[in-house]
């Protein structure tokens, strides 16, 4: 049998050398990423994006220090880069947003919690002393609200509503996050006669429902609408206030008597909602202001 001779050769060595990032300092980054985002956001919040990006991964002596950003560091901001520009939310891209002094874990299950809700929770605590109050919160979502509250008013039992499966284990995680005691409800709030009953009389009844119109998302920014879930965001029902009429008609049963009902509301409804809130029996309501001057919040009690 005729031998195959083997024939071997010597190839170069070649090591493999991972791409790296030009080294720059923290300053040149943030300028770069400001100016990129300027094509999405005026340029006073894309800067501000931008620092938030960078302080809340690596801290705010991180950004003072102005230091190079290493391999890794670069690495990471440049793939946050592009999720920013492509409209992602910075809260969605870190999972987390700040409310009321704390942290709360956000995905796009719930909405972003703004500083309006905000607002509505510090009414809210400013008028109602009392330490133990039952309290429901309708739409709660990232569950901001009735976490903020059961912290605020420990001797509260706070009670917190969503027809979203998702949602309601976002408000769960944040609630155990901050050890905060609610309980909470999957139920959908336009068809509330299968579990009403099981639910107490409450003192407060707070909600930041749906009421966009679906016409009115040609204005909206991609931001929002490409990120930000549309049953949160929309009443997805011919009378974009249905959920107003259908929380007051609610309330008028399981408020107590001179309970209060608690809305966030859109600034250009403000009428309107206060007239349904009437019809059904509420007294003492008020029309409140948010920081920019626009009526947003509204407060009644049941007669």
């Amino acid at each position: 049998m005729e031998k195959i001779a083997s024939l071997c050769f010597s190839l170069p060595t070649v090591t493999a050398t991972p791409y790296l990032y030009p080294p720059m300092q923290i300053r040149t980054f943030l300028s770069n990423l400001s100016s990129k985002l300027q094509s999405l956001y005026e340029e006073r919040e894309a800067s501000n994006i931008a620092l938030y990006v960078v302080e809340e991964l690596y801290g705010k002596d991180f950004v003072r220090s102005n230091q190079l950003l290493d391999v890794k560091q670069l690495e990471n901001l440049q793939k946050i880069t592009t999720r920013l520009l492509q409209h992602e939310p910075v809260q969605y891209i870190l999972g987390e947003a700040w409310f009321y002094g704390r942290k709360l874990k956000v995905n796009p299950f719930v909405l972003i919690p703004r500083p309006e809700t905000e607002e509505l929770v510090e009414l809210l605590l400013k008028e109602n002393k009392k330490p133990d109050l039952v309290i429901l919160d309708i739409g709660c979502g990232s569950g901001c609200v009735a976490v903020t509250l059961q912290l605020e008013m420990p001797k509260s039992e706070v009670f917190a509503l969503d027809r979203s499966r998702g949602a309601l284990e976002v408000t769960r995680n944040n609630a155990a996050l901050y050890n905060a005691h609610l309980h909470l409800l999957e139920a959908d709030m336009l068809n509330p006669e299968p579990w009403e009953a099981q639910l107490p009389h409450f003192d407060i009844i707070v909600s930041n429902p749906p009421y966009i119109s679906p016409e009115d998302k040609k204005t909206m920014e991609n931001n929002v609408l490409l990120f930000e879930p549309m049953s949160a965001l929309f009443a997805e029902h011919a009378d974009p206030l249905v959920f107003y009429r259908e929380i007051s008609r609610f309330a008028t049963k399981k408020l107590k008597p001179g309970g209060k009902l608690y809305f966030e509301i859109p600034h250009n409804k403000a009428e309107i909602i206060h007239q349904a809130m009437k019809s059904n029996g509420f007294s003492d309501i008020e029309i409140h202001q948010d920081m920019q001057g626009k009526p947003r919040m509204i407060a009644a009690k049941l007669s």
